[in-house]
Order: structure tokens, then sequence, then C-alpha cells
């Protein structure tokens, strides 16, 4: 069980980046992230029933490709865990480059553990949010929807394939 809430609270705190795909047209743009979460909380049991926990979390990515290519982002989000899925209940950021500022909101997502013998292996999430503010050179893309998916690719390590609109 250990392995599970560890890996749960990685898990939380890797996903919610994902919120930010730019996009500087109205046709749909990818963007990567490599991403690390920042001393992930760890999950706090709710009490009610088995394995129902939430789990805070921060994190940091750099943008690999797409029109932030070159930014960092930080963010924060939230997730309800029910044994080894999740729903996002909140998730929020900032990416920032020179000459361009772009602030995110999550919409809604999930993650879901991935187990290998009863021991967590990994995890693998998707999401939806919109670009609520953005500035300078990212500035189209300000009110865009996006959607991304993500997977573990370490301790504390994920990737992110966004796309917006």
């Amino acid at each position: 069980m250990s392995n599970l809430l560890n890996a749960c609270g990685v898990a939380t705190a890797i996903i919610t980046l994902s919120a930010t795909a730019p996009n500087a047209v109205a046709q749909e743009h990818t963007a990567t992230f490599t991403c690390q979460g920042l001393g992930s909380g760890a999950p706090e049991p709710l009490g009610d029933r088995e394995g129902h926990t939430i789990s805070v979390n921060e994190y940091t990515c750099l943008a690999d490709s797409g029109p932030m290519s070159g930014a960092v982002a930080t963010g924060t989000n939230i997730w309800e865990w029910d044994g080894p899925n999740a729903v996002q209940i909140s998730d929020s950021g900032v990416e920032r480059k020179p000459g361009a500022t772009l602030v995110w909101r999550g919409m809604e997502g999930k993650i879901a553990l991935t187990m290998a013998d009863g021991k967590v292996t990994g995890w693998t999430g998707s999401a939806k949010g919109v670009d609520a503010i953005a500035t300078g050179s990212a500035a189209s893309l300000a009110g865009k929807p996006f959607t991304w998916t993500a997977k573990s690719t370490g301790p504390a390590t994920f990737t992110i394939e966004s796309k917006s609109q």
C-alpha cells in the first residue's frame, strides 16, 4: 500500500502541468514537455473509505517543443484518488520565456496507475484546460482550449504532450 500511496503522490504532482499547450494560430499545435514533481505531497486519506485520498502537488516543466519552446512552467494541482485512479480537482500554472507569459487553468483530468505483479510501475493521464492569460509573443493563445496526455518516466518525472487549437 505504501508503494501505491507514494506513486499516487508522484503521479499527482506530475500530471497537472498538462494544461500548457499553446497555439499561435487557429490550427492545432502540439507541444512537448519534460517535467519533474517538486517534493510531491503524500496522499492524504479522507477517512470515509479505503483508498479515498487527495494529493496536492507542485511541479515544473521545460517546454521542449511547440509555440512556447524553451519556456519554463510551474504549476500546482490537486487530485482526488479512489484507489489507483484519480480525477483532477484543480490545476493551474504559469509558463514563462523571454517576451511571453502564459497562464493556464485545468478544466478536468484523470490519472490511472499502471501495475505489474501487484506493484505500481508508473501512471498515465489526460486532461483538458484553457490558456487563460497570454501576453507578448504568446498573446494569440489567450482563451484557447488545450488537451494533454502524460506518462511517468521515472521517480517524480514525467512527459506531457499537449495539443491546442
